[in-house]
């Protein structure tokens, strides 16, 4: 499941599993919502329980936005076994742990 709010930053709360079984339609949300990247983002992820490769599909797609509007992505509160995929695919590269 994604929220997403704009406040100071763009705000995108990930919970539960992000795998293949609904990551179209969290692409489909992430897309009309990051259209214009105007502030940072924080990806907020303390109650990620599963994130599988499509799911870092979507994480990916953030990320080429933000950086394309010269934006920083944050990543907030990730578990152990989801900051390990974070770290295993080279995604802390470019999102900066918080």
């Amino acid at each position: 499941m994604i929220e997403i709010r704009k406040a100071d930053q763009l705000i995108i709360s990930i919970s539960e599993r992000l795998d293949a079984s609904n990551f179209e339609s969290a692409q489909m949300q992430v897309s009309k919502s990051i259209k214009v990247i105007e502030t940072d983002v924080l990806l907020e992820v303390s109650k990620l329980e599963y994130l599988s490769s499509a799911g870092l599909q979507v994480i990916l797609q953030i990320a080429k936005e933000a950086k394309v509007a010269g934006k920083t992505v944050f990543l907030k509160g990730a578990k152990e076994g989801v900051l390990e995929i974070f770290k295993l695919s080279g995604f802390l590269t470019f999102l900066k742990e918080i």
